[in-house]
């Protein structure tokens, strides 16, 4: 398994002396303002559980906040500080292997889990499976148009990493989080965690914990940063070549999504329209306007028209990231 060099170490007066069931792992990067109400969520988990966290050479106050909080808490800690790895991967293993209990809880630090967060994860995972996931909703907070947060409400075969458990044994026994210069292209990495999902659900069987709830909160995003965020798509064709289970799950064995292929659909009927002047073929476009209007409605803020351009240009982005991806990768995925 790979990990990180630590360069600094903090724990909290309880952790040497800890029996926990649960060994709650996290990776946090310039995260500071959400640290205080996620260690406050963890101190109310219904099981005991020890929390590791590996700060990714935070230039914030990240550090300086945890070295204060492990010197008040009752709660057992372990802060490890490493230099910038620029992914989650290496932060995580790191975490992974100074942890101690048998079962492995990993979250993010834009995250809430509900008190029987832990204890869920745990029963799940009672009946010898490899991984498990948990549920994964937004908190219920005012935000921006183009905010994003995570929502899984279940299973989606891509092993979101703000709600998932392992079996300490299994998750070192596959690796832990791979590496592969792949995913460092893309910010934030890239589906790290549904290659060690399915590696692990193909192992030894996936359970679906659906009352193991984690809240998310929204993280403020812009119009250019929601375009940046959707260029990650390049990498879908990569994980559809070399996952087999992501190629499952596209439509027809070809689309991302279904408004990826609305969306590719509505490309060809105007492009048909034009060069056959069949103005008739534009009906094709009616699934995906339809879904768009709505969408553009949800987002409020401008008129309805400015948003429906904004989707426009993010399909568009969507669409050349895929096709650039799938010459990339030699695995067509639109």
């Amino acid at each position: 398994m790979n990990t990180a060099t630590v360069t600094a170490r903090a724990e909290s007066a309880s952790w040497s002396t800890a029996r926990a069931s649960v060994s709650v792992v996290i990776a946090t990067h310039n995260r500071v303002d959400f640290l205080d109400g996620l260690f406050a969520a963890l101190a109310v988990q219904t099981v005991t559980v020890e929390v590791v966290i590996a700060d990714d050479g935070s230039n914030d106050s990240t550090w300086e906040w945890l070295s204060s909080y492990v010197a008040t808490t009752s709660l057992p800690v372990l802060a490890l500080r490493l230099e910038h790895t620029g992914g989650p991967s290496l932060p995580r293993n790191t975490a992974v292997a100074h942890a101690r209990a048998d079962v492995l809880a990993v979250t993010d630090d834009d995250c809430l889990p509900q008190p029987g967060w832990a204890a869920a994860l745990l029963a799940a995972l009672s009946g010898g499976a490899a991984i498990t996931q948990g549920s994964t909703r937004p908190v219920d907070a005012a935000h921006g148009p183009w905010d994003r947060a995570v929502s899984v409400t279940a299973p989606s075969g891509l092993f979101e990493t703000c709600n998932l458990g392992f079996p300490r044994e299994r998750f070192v026994g596959l690796g832990g989080f791979p590496t592969f210069s792949v995913l460092r292209e893309l910010p934030r990495g890239f589906g790290e965690d549904v290659v060690l999902g399915a590696l692990a659900a193909r192992d030894g069987g996936f359970v679906w914990a659906g009352d193991a709830l984690v809240r998310h909160r929204w993280i403020r995003t812009t119009y250019r940063q929601h375009l940046d965020g959707i260029r990650r798509l390049s990498g879908f064709p990569w994980l559809a070549r070399e996952v087999p289970e992501v190629a499952a799950l596209l439509q027809a064995g070809m689309f991302l999504s279904r408004r990826t292929l609305e969306f590719d659909a509505a490309v060809v009927a105007v492009a048909g329209a034009v060069l056959a002047r069949r103005p008739v073929l534009l009906a094709a476009t009616v699934p995906w306007l339809r879904t768009r209007v709505r969408s553009a409605r949800r987002r409020g803020g401008r008129p309805v028209g400015v948003r429906l351009a904004q989707e426009t240009v993010a399909d568009a982005v969507g669409l050349a990231s895929l096709v650039e991806g799938s010459v990339r990768h030699r695995r067509l995925v639109l």
